[in-house]
């Protein structure tokens, strides 16, 4: 692995990272014996300050980041145009940063304030929820920035573990939107439909690897996700009609096939499991054990099954279409989800690992 000497700003992110996670801030259930220990808060106030501290420096220098300049000699027009655009894809990369880095600034800030006011006018639960959501905040934004600066600077990225119940869950409904987008419709494809599914699901990763939540996929996922797109866009600039490179598609959609499904291995989280035991107990106790059950789910039904959006494929499609579906239709697949995550243990097997890699490559 290259050395971080080079990059200052990195192995200072880094340090904060593992300072973010070696602190563990927990809030008891009983409340009437609640205190928060001094040398706590006063850590998680040093990290926000020493991160509010980064987070400005990494914007000044990824604004003043140049793209290299490319000097007028090249022999070939589309080497140099290549050149140029690799120059606007690099200024853009960086403004990227500056952006990342202000807008977790601003609301790292606004976190940090609230937390000294509270410790001023000795609000304990207040400070408590304050530095809840600032080590949490720290935590998210440092992991993001590290992603993109190391994806900017050319090193390798770092698995980083962020056990945030909201983002499994986002992560798990995105996972499940692109799965269905791969899996509807044929197995095997040829001629134009093949061309035109692969530049579709090349879109879709696009698009995913846009959204904020991205650099909080982790490792075992983004690799493959990221080699699968290259091997699109590589197909898709060559001729289709050549024989030997639809052949190469095939395989490449017969790859596509299996990594959406390797993607319900998110379900195995641990996190993921227990939330969605309580989740389907509630929700079949609610529906279906009342005297007088409700004819259709309510509103509050739907947002509860909406957080279990990627677990089961059948229950997806009925939930996406609730508001026409009656409860009774809900009544199959949610016991045979009670039975699954009742006797099924848990694990933490919750990464694609070596078979996402390898169907990548």
């Amino acid at each position: 692995m290259p050395s971080l000497n080079r990059y200052p700003l990195l192995m200072r992110l880094e340090h904060l990272v593992r300072q973010a996670q070696s602190i563990t801030f927990i809030v008891p259930d009983d409340t009437g014996f609640f205190s928060i220990e001094d040398d706590l808060v006063h850590r998680v106030r040093r990290l926000v300050e020493k991160t509010l501290e980064l987070l400005r420096d990494i914007m000044a220098y990824y604004e003043e980041v140049q793209a290299p300049i490319v000097p007028f000699e090249s022999s070939e027009e589309d080497a140099f145009l290549r050149e140029i655009g690799a120059a606007i894809s690099s200024e853009l990369a960086a403004r990227e940063i500056s952006d990342m880095a202000f807008v977790s600034r601003t609301q790292l800030l606004e976190g940090y304030e609230g937390l000294m006011s509270a410790l001023e006018n000795d609000f304990v639960w207040v400070v408590a929820s304050h530095a809840d959501t600032s080590l949490r905040r720290v935590g998210k934004s440092l992991i993001s920035i590290e992603s993109a600066v190391r994806d900017f600077e050319g090193l390798p990225p770092v698995e980083r573990r962020w056990s945030d119940l909201a983002d499994s869950l986002e992560i798990r409904r995105l996972y499940g939107q692109f799965r269905r987008s791969i899996l509807r419709g044929e197995e095997t494809l040829d001629g134009e439909s093949l061309q035109r599914r692969l530049r579709a699901a090349s879109n879709r990763i696009a698009i995913l690897r846009d959204l904020k939540i991205y650099p909080f996929l982790r490792i075992y996922d983004r690799v493959p996700i990221r080699r699968l797109q290259k091997r699109i866009l590589a197909w898709l600039e060559r001729s289709p009609a050549d024989p030997e490179t639809e052949s190469e598609g095939r395989r490449l959609w017969s790859d596509l096939r299996s990594f959406a499904e390797l993607l319900r291995q998110i379900n195995n989280r641990e996190e993921l499991r227990e939330h969605d035991r309580r989740t389907v107990n509630r929700i079949y106790r609610l529906l279906f054990e009342p005297a007088s059950p409700p004819e259709r789910p309510l509103p509050a039904h739907v947002e509860d099954l909406e957080k279990l959006l990627g677990r089961d494929d059948e229950l997806d499609l009925l939930v996406l279409d609730a508001a026409r579906q009656s409860s009774t239709a809900f009544q199959a697949p949610l016991e045979r989800l009670r039975r699954h995550l009742d006797q099924t243990p848990l694990t933490n097997d919750d990464t694609l690992g070596v078979a996402g890699a390898r169907l990548a490559e």
